[in-house]
């Protein structure tokens, strides 16, 4: 079942290109599940031109991982985070995951690159070439905070180095409203947490 599971996040990344991609501006909590979503992100204006289809994706997306959680049994604590914890991170994950923030400098974005292939997630780097409709990376610590606050179960992954849909730089990747370390509010939120801890 776990690689059913990494499966479907490459696939939530990868954020398939349409060709009415555009970039649209999406106001806080005007969205029912993504409500920390506040910038331009990259929509299929054709079909979905406000991103509710995007976000009700995203709930369904959460709703399957929440009930795997429900599963393993949420009423133990499996770490020194709680299956709270995990649910926080992973809303924050699939949000930035659906949503990809419009814009960047030119080196440290994507565009209307080709889909990502799951197989080689990990080993992609950040020198794709792409055109059209730029895309600002997720930043690496988004993943990494679901993988330090989940359960094993979910068997979830991030990848090591840049690559054309994960940055760790900081002042550039989508972190969206994120802007303090969580275990430690002085410190700001970082591209990867590997790097500031």
């Amino acid at each position: 079942m776990g690689w059913r599971l990494t499966w479907l996040w490459c696939v939530l990344a990868a954020h398939l290109v349409q060709a009415n991609d555009a970039c649209v501006r999406i106001r806080q909590n005007s969205l029912a599940f993504c409500s920390m979503v506040d910038y331009a992100a990259v929509l299929d204006v054709a079909i979905d031109p406000t991103g509710s289809i995007a976000d009700a994706e995203a709930k369904t997306h959460y709703d399957s991982v929440d009930q795997i959680l429900l599963r393993f049994g949420c009423s133990t604590t499996y770490s020194m985070y709680t299956c709270s914890d995990c649910r926080d991170a992973y809303k924050y994950w699939v949000c930035a995951a659906k949503f990809q923030k419009c814009g960047g400098i030119a080196h440290n974005i994507t565009a209307t690159c080709p889909p990502w292939n799951p197989r080689n997630a990990i080993n992609d780097t950040a020198s794709s070439t792409c055109d059209l409709v730029t895309r600002a990376r997720m930043c690496v610590s988004l993943c990494e905070d679901v993988v330090r606050k989940c359960p094993f179960v979910l068997q979830f992954q991030c990848p090591d180095v840049d690559t054309p849909y994960f940055s760790r730089n900081i002042a550039t990747c989508n972190k969206l409203d994120r802007v303090a370390h969580p275990e430690a509010p002085e410190l700001p939120w970082p591209g990867s947490f590997s790097d500031k801890v």
